[in-house]
């Protein structure tokens, strides 16, 4: 909240996506929770983030200074919602004050985090607030809420990894019910549910399908109905635009639109990480299920999404992140490759937003990171890690920061702006998370095909 404060307070972009959802909810209007898309230009999201900012809104009595709308003012149909809706908002003051209720996506992350800790060995100990003070301060998670009003990304991600820890713990009921807020809060959970179903026991699949089935159903019916079938989109696409974007990816770049940019950006990922999580199962078997190597199959899985995105932010990257930075607590150490990725997503998205983000209140963040101090730090480490060896493997990482640092100099871009090479730094900074997130799997793997008859050696009995 800190962060999101210093730099301009919530982003007012994007907020139609959930702001007119939270009042209707709040207000007991959930037929006028879905607007038509071409009411405002902005897709709607998924239900759960709706239910629990209407709820806060609701208790906090934001904007009952001004009697909010009544049905017959909203129209028939919720025809003169987005009017009548938006000039309450304006004399009730309530924008602001409902953008604030955004951080609590932050104490869902943060609760994730920590349950998922506690459950792979490394809670109550130094690793719970390092970690948590480490994502507090990590630019693609307070982004958010900060640059682009989309909170519903950090709940999904703490439901996700409560869902996680309790498949960690057997606790597939429990694992079922949360995956499926997750999916009811952002689509991209999918990424998640997908392999967690293809590494379950297959005596527990049918529990966790079934929680799962049970809780979107009750959860996800009532707005279903209510919203005469509106809400289905904002389930399955999430807030995908149809038609051509701001885009710059490898999937704007081939121009694709409708169907096709449908099935490549929303459906081809989930394909992608059911084949990843079956190739994983077949190697490794119920092992899969050890926390740090679920994280990492997740990690990789989140990372698919990116791959097929037609718009590139910071934000974007928040899932990948955070995943990256738990495969390194899993495993008890932090990688020096895993923080000079994190240091050069955050200096790309800082030249690539260029100056229409000026307007949005930040205070002049697109201009005070400066390469400069990025640049020394990466030469400096450099310095200090090629005596120790390694190879490449320690000097990489933070050569690939010197030279972004070099592209990214004030005036020295390429001739046509970072934003027209946008796929550019999707296939560098992509590729090389997934790399990051790759390596840990693959060395597990590895090990057990060396030692290939660990387990038959600790099943046999031992006589007494």
């Amino acid at each position: 909240m800190g962060s999101v404060a210093l730099f301009g307070g919530p982003a007012p972009n994007d907020t139609a996506e959930s702001v007119y959802g939270t009042w209707a909810v709040a207000h007991a209007h959930i037929a006028c929770a879905y607007l038509p898309v071409s009411a405002h230009g902005q897709p709607p999201i998924a239900p759960v983030y709706l239910l629990l900012s209407g709820g806060i809104a609701a208790i906090a009595r934001i904007g009952h200074s001004v009697a909010f709308p009544s049905t017959a003012t909203l129209g028939p149909g919720c025809d003169q919602a987005l009017t009548a809706i938006n000039h309450w908002s304006i004399h009730a003051g309530a924008l602001d004050p409902t953008a604030w209720i955004g951080c609590v996506g932050w104490l869902a992350l943060m609760v994730g985090v920590v349950v998922w800790l506690r459950a792979s060995g490394r809670g109550r100990c130094g690793w719970e607030p390092a970690t948590l003070l480490v994502l507090a301060c990590l630019p693609p998670v307070w982004e958010c809420v900060q640059l682009a009003f989309h909170p519903q990304d950090l709940l999904a991600m703490g439901f996700a990894l409560s869902a996680m820890a309790c498949a960690c713990r057997g606790r597939w009921i429990g694992a079922g019910i949360l995956i499926a807020l997750a999916i009811l809060t952002q689509q991209f959970a999918l990424l998640v549910a997908v392999p967690l179903f293809v590494l379950a026991p297959a005596n527990r699949r049918v529990s966790y399908a079934g929680a799962a089935l049970a809780t979107g159903v009750l959860t996800g019916l009532p707005f279903l109905v209510m919203s005469g079938g509106h809400a289905l989109r904002a389930i399955t696409l999430g807030t995908i635009r149809e038609g051509p974007s701001i885009g710059g990816t490898v999937l704007w770049e081939l121009h694709l639109y409708g169907a096709p940019q449908v099935l490549l950006s929303r459906v081809a990922p989930i394909v992608a990480s059911l084949a990843l999580s079956w190739w994983v199962s077949r190697r490794l078997g119920p092992s899969a299920l050890v926390p740090a190597t679920l994280i990492s199959v997740v990690a990789l899985s989140l990372g698919l999404r990116l791959v097929f995105e037609q718009n590139m932010f910071a934000y974007y990257f928040m899932a990948l992140a955070v995943s990256l930075i738990l495969v390194d607590v899993a495993r008890g150490y932090l990688r020096s490759s895993t923080v000079a990725w994190l240091v050069a997503v955050v200096l790309v998205f800082s030249a690539l937003r260029g100056p229409s983000f000026e307007s949005l209140g930040l205070r002049g963040y697109t201009r005070t990171l400066d390469p400069l101090p990025l640049l020394t730090l990466a030469l400096v480490l450099m310095l200090l890690r090629a005596p120790r060896g390694g190879g490449t493997r320690n000097l990489l990482p933070w050569l690939g920061v010197a030279v972004c640092a070099l592209l990214t100099w004030p005036g020295h871009g390429p001739p046509y702006g970072l934003a027209s090479v946008a796929w550019f730094w999707q296939v560098v900074l992509v590729v090389s998370g997934m790399v990051l997130a790759a390596g840990p799997l693959l060395a597990e793997m590895r090990q057990r095909e060396t030692e290939p008859h660990s387990h038959d050696v600790e099943s046999v009995p031992v006589a007494v």
